[in-house]
């Protein structure tokens, strides 16, 4: 199975996920991938930073050939050379773009890859449209724990905009197959956490901070400030919720003029709403299982609280590359995945 496959990368949401997802199933199916009009809905269209260090972190692990490779494009081939080996990497965006993108992007492939890898990564870790490294920490890996991939993941430094100059660290240990995951009833709650941390801020910001996340959160749990290293000034909150078979996390970025409390609400007020209902996982944890779900072997199923433009068009994407049924309810929230892994 080495025919072409060619994406529309205006797709559906139309930014960094569709060539994420992409860059992920070429290198694990070994199909050459060509993606045109990439990010085309964005403002700022085609690769940025972030997304040309996905796409050479993608090439890395399975030694593929890249053309159109450089910032700005709108288009680019990529054309895997052998099978993805685990290894050690180290990639620098060299900006404040995500670092926990670039790693979600390498994730699976190298999981499947069978063997231990470690994946450096620096740049910024608290980007407000891409996930923290709090929440790969605390949300999506436990997640992943249940696939079959044990990993974990160290952040030495932070990255707030605009130096970025933070890293974080990924181990993991692939089996070289995945398990289903079934997350149908959430069952008891098993850990609750939430924080503040700050990077070069007065402690009073911290601690106004921390306050206000505290009104969402049950009572005994400890909202800590954390002060952080960090090249620039930054602060953000996070709080996160396991169950049985239930994974959240949320967060709030700070930025310049933004007064620390509105940064905990919009950590703190969405926590509260996807707690108050039935769903199994959050509107984001629901788009990244998808890849994952569909090369495992069997029947995956979850609830969110928020069908998304992401969730259907990462289905969109497996389906360029994989014949596998993936139902999306869109009024349920329900999510079913029927997993075959590729051979």
């Amino acid at each position: 199975m080495n025919d072409l496959v060619v994406i529309d990368g205006s797709y559906g949401e139309g930014g960094g996920q569709v060539l994420r997802t992409s860059l992920a199933l070429a290198a694990i199916t070994g199909r050459p991938l060509e993606i045109h009009s990439i990010r085309g809905k964005r403002a700022k269209p085609g690769l940025q930073p972030q997304h040309l260090m996905a796409a050479k972190a993608a090439a890395e692990i399975c030694g593929a050939e890249l053309k159109g490779a450089e910032v700005q494009s709108g288009y680019l081939r990529f054309a895997p050379a052998r099978k993805v080996e685990a290894g050690d990497f180290r990639f620098d965006i060299g900006t404040a773009g995500a670092t926990t993108l670039v790693l979600q992007t390498v994730f699976v492939p190298l999981a499947l890859a069978g063997g231990v890898s470690r994946v450096t990564v620096t740049g910024g870790t608290h980007n407000p449209s891409a996930p923290p490294a709090d929440y790969l920490e605390h949300v999506f890996l436990p997640a992943m724990r249940r696939m079959g991939v044990e990993s974990t993941l160290n952040v030495p430094r932070f990255g707030f905009f605009p130096k970025g100059g933070g890293e974080v660290s990924l181990e993991l240990s692939g089996s070289g197959g995945l398990q289903p995951i079934l997350l149908e009833e959430r069952g008891k709650l098993v850990a609750e956490i939430g924080w503040i941390d700050l990077a070069s801020l007065p402690e009073e910001v911290g601690r106004r901070g921390a306050e206000r996340l505290r009104s969402f959160v049950d009572e005994r749990v400890s909202i800590e400030v954390r002060e952080r290293m960090a090249l620039s000034p930054g602060a953000a909150a996070f709080v996160a919720a396991q169950y049985e078979n239930g994974f959240a996390g949320y967060t709030g970025i700070g930025a310049r003029g933004k007064r620390m409390e509105v940064v905990s609400e919009e950590a703190g007020q969405p926590y509260a709403e996807w707690k108050q209902g039935s769903s199994t996982v959050d509107e984001h944890l629901a788009d990244q299982l998808v890849l994952p779900a569909a090369l495992a072997s069997g029947r995956s199923r979850w609830r969110t609280n928020s069908v998304t433009e992401h969730l259907t068009t990462v289905a969109w994407v497996v389906s360029q590359f994989l014949d596998r049924e993936i139902e999306i309810d869109e009024e349920t929230g329900w999510v079913t995945v029927h997993g075959d892994p590729v051979r």
